[in-house]
């Protein structure tokens, strides 16, 4: 039963009738849009309202089947049984071409919110990227920890509901002018296209996000050292370095592990002045091993039970003994000894000469002993000490008896190399200066600071300079890929204009045709997007959302340029593609 037949009969008796659309759809309790339907041959009435219909229509249930006025109503009764099956099936048929059409919208909006979702990601990750915001995961959960298989499984769904609703659509005969299987070896190269673009694509983000993981590793590849000297850069021990300098470094979140150190004379027991030789031992004062020792390490010390070199950075009166002295005077770990301590002072801050003079009397118990000499360099004999003892003990000290302290040498490192700029504009406004060997200040005022960042400088350019680079390619990629999409597709379309004038000779219109030909082209896009994206994967590794984002810019601008072709190829005159040889 063809339905503009059948409408046009329905319109025909209505009026015949009197009617209006409102009043007959009042009289079978539908919509005035349902009639208008039937009239337009969108659409069969539903089979139930067969009856109703020509009853208030006036004609014959035969006549109304037929489409057609009989002019004596005589029934043949196969002729009956044949129309109303006829109706029955076309009825019956409409249905489920709107049943299908249900599950179809429903799929195709699936779908396109999974699309979106990747796109919003991708746009996010983009932003952030440009803000200097570190990625963060668009929700939470365990799939946090590797979000690629996330992303991938989204898309995987997206795909499938989209071919779901393309089948669907295909079967109720909305879209099957489109003929992806007439044209394998051209589908199979647009897939395969968009496999490579999407490779491509993949290297180049994988690339950027190398070398930034290389960046945010060269910290701990090539950690910067930093120590305080005079303003020449002569000396970095023996110096005098102002408290409030200390203390700033102790403050900073640029500094990590500081190895603090003060030197001082003592004498066991007591000193008597005049016989100077009672005050004959070397104390050094030290927050770790490694300051007071250079190459000291925890197990070359002989410990008492329980101790280790933790005490040196708190407050404890403990103490390390060198070997030799420890068998001189025959003490034993654990034991208590008397220390009377001097402290060194200039007459001047340009004076390099020295003087001693009475600290504090201290009661320490001996930790541990260990052979400091053997540990010593060449160079540090005269200065190895006898006895090492925690840095904040001998502070304090200064502070009760109100000297001014100063540390004898400090080094350390630094928490982070990134932020070295932000690290040297801290120490600037402490109060160290640059190191200047021209300087013709030989004073031992520790307020220069040397840092050993040359090597790290050099290879963080280096690593900035490549990325920027890379990233200045990525717009002119992005056209790239506009570029293949419609070149590709101009190129593989090109044989089917014919095809594409048929259907406009048939009454398509140029949007109806751009639509068939865009989901055909859609459906191969996002499947070589799928494929190639799990081939960049497993051939160059997870990259997380780096990995998502190369397949939605292929995506969307693959598909710019497609759209571009396609339109081109519309554009041709029905006639022109038609005849042409």
């Amino acid at each position: 039963m063809d339905t503009i037949r059948f409408g046009k009969f329905i319109r025909e008796m209505r009026k015949e009738k009197g009617l209006t659309q409102k009043q007959l759809a009042e009289l079978l309790y539908v919509s005035d849009k349902a009639v208008s339907k039937w009239e337009n041959g969108a659409c069969f009435p539903d089979i139930k309202m067969l009856d109703s219909l020509a009853e208030h229509l006036g004609v014959s249930i035969l006549e109304l089947m037929q489409s057609e006025r009989i002019p004596e109503p005589v029934v043949d009764r196969d002729e009956a049984e044949h129309a109303v099956m006829d109706t029955i099936a076309q009825s019956e048929q409409a249905e489920k071409r709107r049943r299908q059409m249900g599950r179809a919208k429903i799929l195709l909006f699936a779908s396109a919110c999974g699309i979106l979702y990747l796109i919003w990601a991708g746009v996010r990750y983009l932003m952030d990227q440009s803000a200097g915001v570190p990625p963060a995961g668009a929700l939470t959960g365990a799939w946090q920890e590797n979000p690629v298989f996330f992303y991938i499984w989204a898309g995987i769904l997206s795909v499938v509901c989209g071919i779901g609703a393309f089948v669907l659509l295909w079967k109720s005969e909305q879209i099957n002018e489109v003929k992806i299987g007439r044209h394998k070896i051209k589908s199979a190269l647009t897939i395969l296209m968009d496999i490579l673009v999407v490779l491509l694509l993949h290297t180049y983000l994988a690339n950027i996000a190398n070398n930034k993981e290389q960046l945010q590793s060269l910290p701990e590849a090539i950690p910067i050292q930093a120590y305080i000297t005079t303003l020449n850069g002569n000396s970095s021990t023996g110096i005098f370095i102002p408290d409030e300098i200390v203390q700033g470094l102790l403050d900073s979140s640029y500094v990590e592990k500081p190895r603090l150190n003060v030197r001082l004379k003592a004498g066991i027991d007591r000193v008597i002045p005049g016989q100077w030789e009672t005050l004959n031992l070397f104390l050094a004062g030290g927050n770790c091993l490694e300051a007071a020792v250079r190459d000291l390490k925890e197990t070359d010390v002989v410990w008492n039970a329980g101790e280790d070199s933790s005490f040196l950075a708190g407050t404890e009166a403990k103490c390390i003994v060198s070997k030799k002295l420890f068998d001189q005077k025959g003490w034993k770990l654990g034991q208590k000894i008397t220390l009377c301590q001097y402290y060194y002072y200039r007459q001047d801050e340009k004076s390099t000469e020295l003087y001693m003079d009475p600290l504090e009397t201290t009661v320490y118990e001996i930790a541990g002993y260990a052979d400091f000499m053997e540990k010593a360099n060449a160079e540090d004999v005269n200065v190895t000490p006898d006895i090492v003892v925690p840095f904040l003990v001998v502070r304090e000290a200064y502070e009760r008896q109100e000297i001014p302290f100063y540390a004898d040498s400090i080094s350390f490192w630094l928490s982070d190399s990134l932020k070295l700029n932000e690290f040297k504009q801290e120490m600037k406004a402490l109060g160290l200066q640059n190191r200047n060997p021209l300087s013709e200040d030989y004073s031992l005022n520790g307020t220069a600071l040397t840092v050993q960042d040359a090597a790290f400088i050099d290879t963080a350019n280096h690593l900035r300079q490549v990325i920027d680079a890379v990233r200045a390619f990525f717009p002119f990629l992005l056209v790239l890929i506009v570029g293949v999409g419609y070149l590709v597709t101009l190129l593989l379309l090109n044989s089917r204009k014919k095809e594409a004038a048929l259907l406009r000779s048939i009454g398509l219109g140029r949007w109806r045709c751009f639509r068939i030909f865009f989901m055909e082209q859609l459906l191969l896009v996002v499947s070589g997007i799928v494929l190639g994206s799990i081939l960049s994967v497993l051939l160059q590794g997870n990259y997380g959302v780096d990995s998502v984002l190369s397949g939605c810019l292929v995506g969307i601008f693959y598909m710019l340029g497609n759209s571009l072709a396609i339109w081109k190829i519309l554009k041709v005159s029905v006639m022109e593609a038609l005849f042409q040889t």
